[in-house]
């Protein structure tokens, strides 16, 4: 008589949930199985046969698993997760199913374990720790207006998300050295802090070189806006109404109304000069 193949399924996840060593990273496997068996209402040959072979593990003995080894990599797992180390939380991870399968690791695995919980040891704990405490509202500003100039570029997209969706966010160290710390972001912050060349009120002109900018901070030659860079002029509006989208100097963003026009337009630093009077 044909075995029903619904409990072989509970069988296996329910031994998934129990974490049972034996069945290594299969999850994903049985779970697309099960899917298909859903839709269809039946497995194909293969498919039974592969399922079988799964349910087999669960009839052999449980390995012997090294126990200071799972104690090591399970510190590795919860050290890199604290900071936010997510290659070193999956490779520890991985490594760390191999074990409680009852397999030892290889020559190069060790080498790499050593050099990823170099960077997780007791010090960098403490120092994450103070980093955290320490991560002061300064840095805070600077970083999301980093994470604006990013979500216009498209870099750094989760971080980005994390940083503007979150308030109470906090980078890892290694987070911040990379998405702060660089050439480009020292130069969005730079033009955002630097005292403006042009005041409100005060008369300006288009450089000949200028880009204009619409609400969207969608960047386009002045032309697209009914403007000749060569005689425009206007007041300025506002300063720094609009985040800096570019790493360069001066792209302070102002709000400038031009001549004959309703609707003011945006326009960085660089490309504004004194109006001649």
């Amino acid at each position: 008589m044909a075995r029903r193949i619904q409990p072989i399924f509970d069988r296996i996840f329910a031994a998934f949930e129990a974490n049972d060593p034996r069945l290594g990273g299969q999850s994903s496997f049985v779970k697309s199985l099960q899917e298909s068996y859903n839709r269809k209402k039946s497995l194909t040959r293969r498919q039974k046969e592969a399922l079988l072979r799964v349910e087999a593990a669960l009839n052999g003995p449980m390995p012997t698993v090294n126990a200071d080894m799972e104690t090591r990599l399970t510190t590795l797992v919860s050290r890199a997760k604290a900071a936010k180390d997510t290659w070193a939380v999956d490779f520890g991870e991985s490594l760390l199913c191999q074990v409680r399968r009852g397999k030892g690791l290889s020559k190069r695995q060790e080498e790499v374990l050593c050099k990823v919980e170099a960077r997780h040891t007791d010090a960098d704990m403490e120092a994450l720790e103070n980093w955290e405490q320490n991560f002061s509202s300064e840095m805070r500003e600077k970083m999301e207006i980093v994470a604006r100039y990013y979500k216009s570029a498209g870099y750094f997209r989760e971080l980005v998300e994390d940083v503007l969706s979150n308030p109470d966010f906090v980078p890892s160290k290694r987070q911040w050295d990379k998405m702060v710390e660089n050439k480009y972001a020292k130069k969005v912050i730079e033009s955002t802090f630097s005292e403006p060349v042009f005041n409100v009120g005060q008369m300006v002109a288009l450089r000949s070189s200028a880009k204009v900018m619409d609400s969207n901070m969608s960047c386009a030659t002045p032309y697209r806006f009914g403007l000749r860079s060569s005689v425009s002029t206007g007041f300025v509006v506002a300063v720094g109404s609009k985040p800096v989208i570019n790493a360069a100097r001066n792209t302070k963003v102002y709000t400038v109304l031009f001549m004959g026009k309703t609707d003011p337009i945006y326009v960085e630093e660089r490309f504004l000069k004194k109006a001649k009077r």
